[in-house]
């Protein structure tokens, strides 16, 4: 098993999320992945991380080109952009659900996420391999606050 990075995660060039400033006013990020690097179904791609201080309020996610796999969706162990292969997921935000239509996370799993003093990593896992393809990709719609 191999911990990927995305554009959120990976590298000294990585794109940095807004933190909030005003508590209990929603963020909104759209975090989009294009699988230019296969995933094997052990992997897991670290996405994006929230802020800390923060809780979701609502997620969404969408993919193309995954075809029937299913995903998990959740909070990583360890430090943001961490590649310690040891990682896993921990609470989860989608528990095997097929993205290729939408879906939006339940209050009851939003309401497991708590808010900690420091950054977390949101990760994904899917049950099959996914091909490197400019046509794969996973979006996820985020809201967030600090509270």
């Amino acid at each position: 098993m191999a911990t990927k990075m995305s554009k959120y995660t990976g590298g000294n060039g990585r794109k940095q999320l807004p933190s909030p400033y005003v508590a209990h006013v929603d963020y909104v990020e759209i975090v989009e992945h294009v699988f230019t690097e296969a995933l094997a179904s052990a992997d897991i791609l670290e996405l994006f991380y929230l802020p800390p201080d923060c809780r979701i309020t609502d997620i969404s996610v969408v993919t193309a080109g995954t075809s029937t796999a299913t995903m998990d969706m959740g909070l990583m162990t360890g430090t943001v952009a961490s590649d310690d292969p040891a990682r896993t997921l921990g609470t989860l935000l989608f528990d095997d659900v097929t993205p290729t239509t939408q879906q939006n996370a339940t209050v009851a799993a939003l309401a497991a996420i708590a808010k900690s003093a420091e950054a977390r990593s949101i990760g994904v896992k899917f049950s099959a391999n996914i091909a490197a393809s400019g046509s794969t990709k996973l979006t996820a719609i985020v809201r967030y606050a600090s509270t």
